[in-house]
């Protein structure tokens, strides 16, 4: 019988992963034994967790080919799950409004980086592209407050029970 794991839990990743690259692929890919990553992909045992460089090889060789990462997605929905216990949600209207301000910074910054008569002409100089990239980064915090604001309204999900 093959033991319930919490859906986007790393345990879980590892497991898809695990079945996506088969025996010989991860030890392959890790130089381990893939008793160990199984071990690995046990949410029982405390004693066996896998490294991040191994979460990484693994992952890659998901990348590689053409799977989804799925250890990087569990470890972004764990740091998002701690994200909305240590904040307070706000108002998610008043959220999209910062995050359009955000949009409007960063078109900004994009119409001044192209601007012809600019620093660099229509190509963007290191200088404007780093600009550009902090206004992204701005954005990509409100994006994230709004949807932990959203999330934050919806009732606790809970593991799906599949019959065997």
């Amino acid at each position: 019988m093959t033991k319930r794991r919490d859906p986007l839990s790393l345990e879980d990743a590892v497991f898809l992963a695990h079945a996506c690259l088969g025996d010989s692929g991860v030890e392959e890919i890790t130089g381990k034994s893939a008793r160990l990553v199984r071990m690995w992909s046990d949410p029982d045992d405390d004693g066996h967790k896998i490294p991040l460089i191994q979460a990484l090889r693994l992952d890659r060789a998901l990348v590689v080919r053409g799977e989804h990462p799925s250890i990087l997605t569990a470890y972004k929905a764990e740091l998002r799950r701690a994200h909305a216990a240590a904040t307070v949600p706000g108002d998610p209207m008043a959220r999209l409004v910062d995050a359009m301000a955000e949009m409007g910074d960063l078109a900004e910054e994009l119409r001044r980086a192209r601007c012809p008569n600019g620093e660099g002409g229509r190509q963007i100089t290191p200088e404007e592209a780093r600009e550009i990239l902090r206004a992204l980064g701005d954005l990509r915090g409100e994006l994230l407050a709004l949807e932990t604001d959203v999330v934050a309204g919806l009732p606790t999900l809970r593991p799906v029970e599949v019959a065997s």
